[in-house]
């Protein structure tokens, strides 16, 4: 028996009775993505039982339930909570609250109407939230985080993914009741309306539950909801950048590494790193890590929210879509919005995000073209990804017009980003800026002294169908260019495939990340006759192009190339 919205349902229907109708105010939001709501099964069960609803046996092959397991186990034997997952009452009061309180136009108002307390005066509030649950009921399932920091700019080894519960599986919507009730005698049916325009306005715009930078917890307001033009003002000087994306991809995984999941947290550490490497070329390492915890926010040592918040929108007819023939790549199409303010959007992360699509991907297999690989078995495999961004610019004429996000394949296009981007930080953070800082850092440091960039032939074709998803091309040699086929190079003394030290080793036990990142781009090279190029970013990891190490070499190999062009960086 599900019981979950039956308090809702009662208190709707006292109110009726009671000829009170306009105090108790009740709609369907929709929770769009997952919501995390509750930390079990650890550290204690206090936190289940506040997590949701009991709902089936606690039953579990070894030891308790609430037992802390490493994430294989949780999913082999947990792979849904026996509980049905709601959002407290308690929290939306507190995402209200914080909203109404970054207003001081309506600061005094929300004291007086959610109460308050100072000191040891406490003044009570007038409105009442309910917790608010699935319509329908909703296990919690499991979910992952996965630090990938230390793995793929320090190259520090992997770390081990942690579990997560969350209300929602991140594939469909969750419709959920919010409900809040004025106290009869205190509350009048204008304090109750102008409350639930701000639960309406303040849940659509900040989500609900943790994460929410991160693209979890979004909410959908219902569908009748217009706010007032004074809740319509601009977010405190923030700018929203909208971008339409494809990505033909290898797979991305979640939790289950069987089941092809493209998740918001995938663009979170995609943008998350680029931030950080670019940080690094300007900055100590201590400072680059600070400034990198004011924009994206950090857990620890000591928790700070972050300035920019990501958010994914599936698009509804193309998701998880599988090509029709083999070896197998995934298809994920929808909209990446990313938050800021403005400043901070426009001459900070924009730029970093042009570089970052222009020499790679994002999720699984983001450093290499989508290509076509064989296993020491033979069988044949998709590996790597190519995305597509797209955004909306204004052209001469003042109209908008959609177009590829990229750099220009000229050095001086990608000098003059750079060069405006580091102006644009020295303007913000002054104090910090030591440029000479991380030459010698052992780690993926994005700066014209610390890594190269290379335009090199690619294939002669794009290898695969971009509108009907299948591959044109399945010899596996003919998918790559010719950065790709350096990176494969195992011929002594350029043993660059599976080398730690430059292409990195994904199927050993204790992988290691590659030093170079490559993507495809589908524009003729005006040196050689094919239709594609292959951007290579080789991160020199603290080695200098003049020494002996293999990374100067690949470098010294990838200046050979017939047809390349040096974009950016360091050269022979």
């Amino acid at each position: 028996m599900y019981t979950g919205s039956d308090l809702a349902k009662l208190l709707e229907k006292q109110h009726q009775r009671r000829g009170t109708s306009n105090l108790f105010k009740k709609d369907t939001f929709i929770l769009q993505w997952r919501s995390k709501v509750g930390s079990f099964p650890h550290p204690d069960v206090e936190t289940m039982v506040s997590a949701g609803e009991p709902c089936g046996a606690w039953h579990v092959v070894n030891g308790r339930p609430e037992d802390k397991r490493q994430l294989d186990e949780n999913l082999e034997q947990m792979l849904e909570l026996p509980l049905n997952g709601y959002i407290p009452g308690s929290s939306i009061r507190g995402i209200v609250r914080a909203w109404a309180m970054k207003r001081p136009g309506i600061r005094m108002q929300m004291f007086n109407l959610l109460g308050s307390q100072q000191g040891n005066i406490i003044q009570e509030g007038k409105i009442e939230f309910l917790d608010a649950w699935p319509e329908i009921a909703t296990k919690l399932v499991l979910d992952i985080v996965n630090p990938q920091q230390n793995f793929q700019v320090y190259h520090e080894g992997q770390g081990k993914p942690i579990s997560i519960y969350t209300l929602g599986d991140g594939e469909d919507t969750v419709s959920v009741t919010v409900a809040i009730r004025g106290i009869p005698g205190k509350a009048t049916p204008q304090d109750v309306q102008i409350v639930w325009e701000w639960v309406q306005q303040a849940l659509s715009i900040h989500g609900v539950g943790s994460r929410t930078s991160a693209g979890y917890g979004q909410i959908k307001a219902p569908s009748g909801f217009i706010p007032s033009p004074q809740l319509r003002q601009v977010e405190n000087g923030y700018t929203t950048k909208t971008f339409e994306f494809k990505l033909y991809s290898q797979g991305c995984a979640g939790a289950d590494r069987q089941q092809q999941d493209f998740r918001p947290s995938h663009w979170r550490g995609w943008l998350r790193s680029w931030i950080l490497r670019f940080l690094l070329g300007v900055m100590s390492k201590d400072n680059a890590e600070i400034t990198l915890s004011e924009l994206m926010g950090i857990i620890e040592p000591e928790t700070r929210k972050g300035c920019v918040k990501i958010r994914m929108i599936p698009d509804t007819d193309i998701w998880s879509d599988r090509s029709s023939n083999q070896p197998y790549f995934y298809v994920w199409e929808g909209k990446l919005e990313v938050t800021a303010p403005t400043e901070i959007l426009n001459k900070i992360i924009l730029p970093i995000i042009r570089f970052a699509v222009s020499t790679g991907s994002v999720g699984r297999g983001w450093r290499r073209p989508l290509h076509i690989f064989h296993m020491n078995n033979g069988y044949a495999a998709t590996r790597g990804s190519h995305l597509v961004i797209k955004h909306q610019v204004r052209n001469r004429e003042g109209n908008l017009q959609k177009r590829t996000l990229s750099l220009l394949l000229n050095p001086e296009s990608w000098t003059s980003t750079y060069d405006n981007w580091l102006t644009a930080v020295r303007s913000q953070w002054a104090d910090r800026i030591n440029t000479n800082a991380n030459h010698s850092l052992e780690a993926e440091v994005f700066s014209p002294r610390t890594c190269a960039v290379y335009a090199v032939p690619g294939s002669e074709a794009n290898p695969i169908d971009e509108n009907d998803f299948e591959w044109l091309e399945t010899d596996a040699v003919a998918t790559r260019g010719d950065g790709m086929h350096l990176i494969y190079e195992q011929t002594p003394p350029r043993n660059y495939k599976r080398n730690p030290d430059i292409g990195g080793n994904a199927a050993d036990k204790n992988p290691h990340c590659s030093w170079a990142s490559i993507k495809r781009i589908n524009i003729p090279s005006k040196e050689i006759e094919v239709d594609c190029q292959e951007i290579v970013c080789l991160f020199m990891g603290g080695k200098t192009p003049q020494s002996n190490h293999i990374r100067a070499q690949f470098l010294k190999d990838l200046n050979k190339i017939e047809g390349k062009l040096h974009l950016f960086g360091v050269s022979p």
